[in-house]
């Protein structure tokens, strides 16, 4: 199925086919948005239940939507806003309350990590769950969700050189750990 263009749902929302255009937009945004979700909290159940929150939000204040940034980039960052109110309520929670996490269930890798064995699956996603969440989320947007770096500072409403940083410190952060996994030290992974 073809994906609807933004200014098409914003036509229809606004000329009264509201249902219509709410469920193009979810056909539309649906996956990346629950994939923000997901990377961001960690946790399927709670992914599902942000994306949800996350379209009613979305409908309530779609018809305010001014058009000052693209809509996928006013998607999103009510998505990443609606993860962090989880994440705020989740501090207050016990670790053991929550349960295994899972990063993806694959379909936002490329081909050429899909390659790559299990445990190194394991072990990436081992890797990006112990990143600050704002490291997190940038390497999400960016690397699987194919977001620019001028997007994903846009959706995390940080300036360009802040998301930049985010960006850098993630990808540092992952190459020594993943270095480690593989019993090889940073400086010889980066040499």
């Amino acid at each position: 199925m073809a994906t609807i263009a933004d200014q098409d749902i914003l036509d229809q929302f606004r000329s009264g086919e509201q249902a219509t255009a709410f469920r193009d937009l979810v056909e539309t945004h649906g996956k990346t948005v629950y994939n923000i979700a997901l990377f961001t909290l960690n946790d399927e159940v709670l992914a599902e239940d942000a994306t949800q929150d996350a379209f009613i939000r979305i409908y309530r204040h779609l018809g305010k939507f001014k058009g000052e940034a693209r809509l996928s980039t006013w998607i999103y960052r009510i998505a990443k806003n609606v993860c962090y109110d989880y994440l705020k309520k989740r501090r207050h929670t016990s670790m053991d309350e929550v349960e295994e996490r899972h990063l993806m269930d694959g379909d936002g890798f490329s081909p050429e990590e899909e390659v790559l064995s299990e445990w190194q699956h394991k072990a990436v996603r081992d890797a990006v769950e112990q990143l600050p969440v704002k490291q997190r989320l940038a390497i999400t947007l960016y690397y699987f969700q194919d977001k620019s770096y001028e997007e994903v500072a846009a959706i995390m409403g940080q300036p360009l050189n802040t998301a930049k940083s985010h960006l850098h410190r993630a990808k540092a952060a992952l190459a020594k750990s993943l270095g480690a996994a593989k019993g090889v030290s940073y400086e010889r992974a980066t040499v």
